[in-house]
């Protein structure tokens, strides 16, 4: 220091469990559990719960089991189903002007959709947490990046339900917890991402 005197500094790394935070490690936790939720389909505990829980519980259990993966796995082929339509009307030369004056939603431009309603949790949760000019700003600023990485990990899910449906079993994806700034090259995200992602997005072009 200035007076002369020593000052120790220490540095400190903490390790702790559950800790997915680096991308990969977050979409291989994603992909394992989803996996495994297929097995749980079938599963005779599943059946009982839906048919015994009230209408409120079941509104829980839904983020609690299965339904919220397979419900990725749902929007993923509505994708598919939303392009081959969109393909067919164009080869039938059918316009987005003529459905809209036929009165169809399909003629409408779907800029918000209910997928933006699960906003409202997290919102309230920083409102209470941070204030209202904060949760604010959070909420905006994170709106672009959160819906990027969602709708990859949409994909994420969906792929892994798909392989465990075809195959039956669930496959164990070792995420390894490793350090948040650990860096991976464009090589490993591709070799990791072209079955899943890459490859269903260039069928889709």
């Amino acid at each position: 220091t200035m007076r002369g005197e020593r000052s120790p500094h220490v540095d400190s790394l903490e390790y702790e469990k559950g800790r997915e935070t680096t991308f990969n490690a977050a979409s291989g936790f994603f992909a394992k559990v989803a996996g495994g939720s297929v097995s749980l389909i079938r599963s005779r505990d599943n059946r009982l719960l839906c048919e015994n829980l009230g209408i409120f519980h079941n509104l829980s259990f839904y983020f609690a089991s299965i339904c919220f993966y397979f419900s990725n796995l749902l929007v993923d082929l509505t994708v598919y189903l939303y392009v081959v339509v969109f393909i067919c009307f164009t080869l039938a030369s059918i316009s987005l002007g003529y459905l809209k004056e036929m009165g169809s939603m399909l003629g409408t431009e779907w800029v918000l959709s209910m997928g933006l309603v699960s906003m409202f949790p997290q919102f309230f949760e920083l409102l209470m947490e941070y204030g209202a000019f904060r949760a604010v700003w959070k909420m905006a600023t994170s709106l672009v990046s959160g819906t990027v990485f969602f709708i990859f990990q949409n994909k994420n899910i969906a792929e892994a339900m798909k392989a465990g449906i075809l195959s039956g079993t669930a496959k164990y994806i070792s995420t390894g917890r490793p350090m948040a700034n650990q860096h991976q090259t464009w090589k490993d995200i591709y070799i990791f991402y072209w079955k899943s992602h890459f490859h269903p997005a260039f069928d889709l072009l």
